[in-house]
């Protein structure tokens, strides 16, 4: 579906990248531009970014900061880091976590006096309760949306959400180039299915505790550190610290 507007909005794209990974944050993307450029988004080609090879990506992310500065468009990337990843799918699930992500990048991309038409690719399988949520989320910050429109594969139907999808990937191949370079392990994509990051995960889990980078309630993860530690993987808390899982606790995803 293909969506239309008068010239004087503002339509926000939401993507996520590095929702499956066992290793890194997740990277909340959005890209913020008045609706009468809504156009250059496709003489440019932008699509969803897992139909473009990394230099394309690296390539039309750019293209899109400099599009973005020139005409004033908004480009953001918030990342969710391991920790908070943890604590949220031991409490409150990663659903509720992303929803704060994308009200944080919504709210960071906000202009007053201006009606914001909101395109979200849905992180719940219930897409109209995943907009209302971010609708909830930023109503509780003061903005109130024209339009909130939430929907799988988003990324692939419209054009302004495949741009949020490239920031976004982009950014976490950056990080997972930084973090290969920074501690010489090769973790391949990251993903529990690549074989490198399954040959990486015995060193990552060797110490006291899996590895700061880690998302120790990963089940992945679990297996990894269990077959080399007697007792179960730490749980990460919302405060930040960490504590033996007891015996009875619930599994997390």
């Amino acid at each position: 579906m293909t969506l239309t507007w008068g010239d004087h909005v503002r339509v926000v794209g939401v993507d996520e990248a590095g929702r499956g990974p066992c290793i890194g944050p997740l990277f909340v993307g959005a890209v913020a531009l008045p609706s009468a450029d809504l156009h250059m988004l496709e003489l440019l080609g932008v699509t969803d970014s897992k139909r473009l090879k990394p230099a394309q990506r690296e390539a039309m992310a750019a293209e899109l900061r400099r599009l973005g500065e020139a005409r004033d468009w908004g480009l953001i990337v918030h990342p969710l880091t391991p920790p908070r990843i943890d604590a949220a799918v031991e409490q409150k699930g990663l659903n509720r976590l992303e929803v704060e992500g994308f009200v944080a990048v919504i709210d960071a991309l906000w202009r007053e006096g201006t009606d914001h038409h909101l395109l979200l690719d849905a992180c719940d399988v219930d897409e109209v309760r995943f907009g209302r949520n971010v609708e909830t989320g930023l109503l509780a910050r003061g903005r109130q949306p024209a339009n909130v429109l939430a929907k799988h594969k988003a990324d692939a139907d419209e054009r302004i959400v495949g741009a949020a999808s490239i920031v976004a990937k982009v950014e976490r191949d950056r990080w997972v180039r930084s973090f290969i370079e920074a501690s010489g392990i090769d973790i391949g994509s990251g993903y529990p299915s690549d074989p490198k990051m399954m040959q990486a995960l015995s060193s990552l889990v060797e110490g006291p505790q899996p590895h700061v980078d880690l998302r120790w309630s990963w089940a992945t993860t679990k297996r990894g550190w269990e077959a080399q530690h007697p007792t179960p993987v730490p749980v990460r808390t919302e405060a930040g610290t960490s504590v033996q899982r007891r015996l009875f606790d619930p599994p997390s995803s």
